[in-house]
């Protein structure tokens, strides 16, 4: 057990000793933390102690501060401590007066001994409850603010994570205190070509590295420490030194480069005090950080240099850029190497860009190209998903290279893919078929279909009528009616087992069904071929 802490204050040498001999003698895990001759000089040394005392011994009247007035004084600061009144006859008054405003239990001269022991054993108790108390509410406390600042962190993940917050949520951002805010957004450089030498696990403790350097840099202000993607870490920073944040950010820069494998580069928004706002700043910071595909990384990047450029998005792309994108989706239909030779002109073209908000606009117009030759080609079924890749690639790459490297990824991953179903669209109505047959039983929509063969829905449903003289929906439907002869014919179910089993859940519909295109219900049809 933590020993108790005792202060002994009494203008009587003879007293004093008295009772720092009786708590030393009369029981275990007791210390003695100071002995003093008034309240004053009780005052000025117990404020000076490292560790606050338990259990107050005071006489009442004493020169300088008497001690009424010293278990007042120190409540005020600190409540946790129990006073004990040493008191003659003459003072009763005092002590009830003590008592009245929180002394814990008082004490007559001449002291006894046997009376005084078993006063100590009851302080010992309450204070072992006090500090189990008081333990129990420093968890609670400390869960509450872990708790506070998880779903503050939450909150910033979701800001910084979604294109667009409903105004309703920002009202989350109530629960963070006022003050000016200034938000960083640090990227990785060159993890791309890092990555060939370095494996997850070692990324793991790099990771673990850098966000302790930026712990480290922040540790003298209020800040959240977060992530919305592998390599890239979003700062929030409450009331930091203003003339201090820019040196922190290069300081960090350099550490990180002393440190680990790696470089990064650091966007730095203006003030703000107003964190609904946080949305707006955070796509700021965004577009501050592709400055990297221009510039070079290891870099500090300030959103004011923004304001001096347009935020216009670019409607056209330039002559010579325009020239090498149609060239290489041009060359794409006459060989790889004739592609690439296009593909790397196009981008000495675009890295003569000052803009990266160009270079963002002129990969996309190339890839949408791409795309676009393919649709008209082959009514392409995956158009969403190759659209949200691409543009993926151009959102943050950490430099020119790695976008001419994903934008090159990209575009063998779609020559392959469309190589790949053109050898798998020389019989797509026959594999239809087969899968629909295999999945009879279950839901099927056009969708599921044209997704199996690589077709877009509305250009599968023209070209399995073109090549079968029937709509999808009829060629499903005599299937599972035919299928539903048999079962009729060869088994005992019931109809609505049989309903089931090619993919009707409303017998009723079904039976309304198979008469329409048999002329009988589905009993009339078992009744005839039992006899026939």
């Amino acid at each position: 057990m933590e020993k108790i802490r005792v202060a002994i204050v009494d203008d009587e040498p003879r007293i004093r000793r008295g009772i720092e001999r009786l708590i030393k003698t009369g029981i275990e895990n007791w210390e003695i933390a100071g002995v003093y001759s008034d309240g004053q000089e009780a005052y000025t040394a117990i404020h000076q102690l490292k560790q606050p005392i338990d259990v107050l011994f005071t006489d009442v009247q004493m020169p300088l501060m008497d001690g009424l007035t010293l278990v007042r004084e120190l409540k005020k600061e600190n409540n946790d401590f129990f006073s004990i009144i040493i008191s003659g006859f003459d003072d009763f008054k005092y002590v009830q007066t003590a008592l009245r405003e929180g002394a814990t239990d008082y004490i007559l001269k001449p002291i006894d001994r046997d009376k005084f022991k078993q006063l100590l054993l009851n302080i010992q108790e309450q204070v072992i409850q006090t500090r189990a108390e008081r333990e129990k509410y420093e968890k609670a406390e400390e869960i509450l603010v872990r708790l506070t600042v998880e779903r503050q962190l939450q909150l910033l993940n979701d800001a910084t994570s979604k294109d667009s917050v409903d105004l309703s949520f920002l009202e989350w951002f109530r629960q963070f205190p006022e003050g000016t805010y200034y938000l960083l957004y640090l990227g990785v450089d060159q993890i791309l070509a890092k990555k060939q030498a370095v494996s997850l696990e070692d990324w793991k403790l790099w990771d673990k590295k850098i966000e302790d350097l930026i712990k480290e840099t922040q540790k003298s202000s209020q800040y959240w420490l977060w992530k919305n993607s592998q390599y890239a870490y979003w700062v929030l920073i409450k009331d930091p030194d203003k003339e201090n944040i820019e040196p922190e950010c290069l300081r960090l820069k350099s550490a990180v480069k002393r440190s680990t494998p790696f470089t990064i580069s650091i966007a730095l928004s203006d003030p703000f005090k107003d964190l609904s706002l946080l949305t707006n700043v955070k796509d700021e910071l965004r577009s501050a950080l592709q400055f990297r595909m221009v510039q070079g990384g290891n870099k500090l990047f300030k959103t004011e240099s923004l304001k001096r450029i347009s935020y216009n998005k670019i409607t056209e792309v330039p002559p010579a850029i325009y020239k090498w994108a149609e060239e290489t989706v041009e060359a794409m239909e006459h060989g790889e190497d004739k592609a690439e030779q296009a593909f790397n002109q196009f981008f000495v073209s675009l890295k003569e860009a000052s803009s990266p908000f160009l270079i963002q606009e002129s990969v996309r117009y190339l890839c949408i190209r791409i795309i676009n030759c393919w649709i008209k080609e082959d009514g392409l079924n995956e158009l969403p998903e190759l659209i949200q890749e691409a543009f993926k690639i151009t959102e943050e790459p950490s430099s020119f290279e790695k976008l001419k490297l994903d934008t090159e990824i990209w575009m063998r991953k779609m020559r392959d893919k469309r190589e790949a179903a053109h050898n798998e669209q020389g019989e797509p109505v026959k594999r239809a078929k087969v899968w629909i047959q295999e999945h009879l039983e279950q839901s099927i929509t056009i969708k599921q279909i044209a997704a199996h063969v690589h077709l877009n829905a509305t250009y599968f449903c023209e070209y399995f009528k073109n090549q079968t003289g029937e709509t999808v929906l009829d060629y499903v439907t005599n299937e599972r009616l035919k299928k539903a002869k048999e079962l009729l014919i060869h088994t005992d179910l019931k109809v609505y087992d049989i309903a089931a089993k090619v993919g009707y859940q409303d017998t009723k519909y079904f039976s309304r069904l198979f008469k329409q295109w048999t002329g009988k219900r589905p009993s009339e049809f078992r009744e005839m071929h039992e006899y026939s």
